[in-house]
């Protein structure tokens, strides 16, 4: 039995989506605050940072919750379909545009990211306008873990625990922007491929 359309936007899924989106203006009210070329307030810095850190970390984890809540009652929708993934890459290029203000990630690395997101966000769009269903390929589900360790690693930037987790996000970076050009060429396939068979 098909989803009425209150079922299809007003469910679950979608409303942890938009707090997704409600996470990116705080992250950013957070970040707005950060300065690491200011010595005299390392500690509140410090603070910030961990807190833009909480902020990211509850919504990547909201995105597991929700996506394993659609399809354990298989809810599946169009606004969740181009949302959900939206929602993600708001989050991390907000943050990481944010962090070459403070001079945490260089604006090049940047670019790639966004250009690529871009790219397939707009696939995407095209895709689902046409009925055109291209699943999720492991290389995405890499990328994805991937960007997020490194960007929650750059926002706590300070050693914490012992840990440097600037360090750790300098490794996994390198990896992440491999993954997200080769996914991004893979789902760029995949599209032209379904549309030819088409």
């Amino acid at each position: 039995m098909p989803l009425t359309l209150r079922e299809r936007f007003l469910n679950i899924p979608n409303y942890i989506t938009m707090g997704r989106f409600v996470a990116v203006p705080i992250m950013m009210m957070v970040m707005l605050f950060m300065n690491d070329r200011d010595l005299s307030k390392e500690l509140l810095n410090k603070i910030l940072s961990i807190a833009a850190a909480v902020v990211f970390l509850l919504a990547m984890v909201s995105d597991m919750v929700d996506g394993y809540y659609a399809r354990k009652y298989n809810i599946v929708s169009t606004f969740g379909q181009f949302f959900d993934p939206l929602a993600d890459k708001l989050l991390f290029l907000v943050a990481m545009i944010f962090m070459v203000q403070l001079g945490r990630m260089p604006a090049w690395i940047v670019c790639i990211f966004l250009g690529r997101e871009v790219i397939v966000t707009a696939l995407r769009g095209v895709a689902i306008d046409e009925g055109i269903v291209i699943p999720a390929g492991h290389l995405g589900k890499y990328k994805s873990a991937l960007i997020s360790t490194v960007t929650a690693g750059l926002l706590i930037h300070y050693p914490l625990f012992g840990t440097n987790w600037r360090m750790i996000a300098w490794v996994f970076i390198w990896p992440a922007l491999v993954f997200s050009l080769m996914s991004g060429v893979h789902y760029t396939v995949g599209f032209v491929r379904e549309l030819k068979r088409r």
